[in-house]
């Protein structure tokens, strides 16, 4: 005969594990300008790549550094200023060391590029792959986190596979670079903080 306080606690640890759990996932962004080198590949004619980047993610999942992170993910690109490219897809963030997690970007867009710019290298659709890794912490107090990264990514011609290309780099933190200089310009001016009248 089961007693009916071991019972009582049974019931309510089965209810406790059944009733909906108060965990929400929340959003984080970050946005960050690159600059990267790399080859033509492939098919392509040999060329060297010089690329500036703008990759912005708004990842969700629990609060805190350990957890997986998953959204939607933004690649514009110019390459040496002779194409307008842009991308969207899924980003995955992998938290491999607290404040340093994995950043994994696969996107598919559209490449404008100047016919005359290299041999091969025309307008098209094109998938982009992006692993990064760096600084980038959870913010409890703001939904954007600061990103200092180095980046391997890889762009394929969707038209034709075998045309391909492979740069590195780093990013750099948009926040950090223009609004945050900004903020302390309008503090030294005004002689108080930016948000106050």
């Amino acid at each position: 005969m089961v007693r009916a306080p071991a019972f009582l606690l049974t019931l309510a640890a089965m209810m406790g594990a059944l009733a909906p759990s108060d965990a929400r996932a929340d959003v984080q962004w970050s946005s960050r300008l690159g600059f990267g080198f790399g080859a033509a590949m492939g098919a392509l004619e040999r060329a060297f790549v010089y690329e500036n980047t703008i990759r912005v993610e708004a990842l969700f999942g629990g609060r805190g550094d350990e957890h997986v992170r998953v959204g939607p993910a933004v690649d514009l690109r110019t390459r040496a200023f002779r194409s307008a490219e842009g991308s969207f897809g899924l980003g995955l963030l992998l938290p491999i060391a607290r404040g340093y997690p994995i950043v994994l970007t696969a996107t598919a867009g559209y490449a404008f590029r100047r016919e005359d710019a290299l041999a091969g290298w025309g307008n098209g659709p094109i998938f982009v792959g992006t692993v990064a890794w760096g600084y980038r912490s959870y913010d409890f107090h703001d939904r954007y986190q600061l990103g200092f990264h180095v980046f391997i990514s890889t762009r394929l011609h969707l038209d034709e596979p075998s045309r391909w290309e492979l740069t590195a780099g780093i990013e750099l933190d948009l926040e950090m670079l223009f609004v945050v200089p900004a903020r302390f310009l309008i503090t030294l001016f005004r002689r108080g903080p930016p948000d106050e009248p």
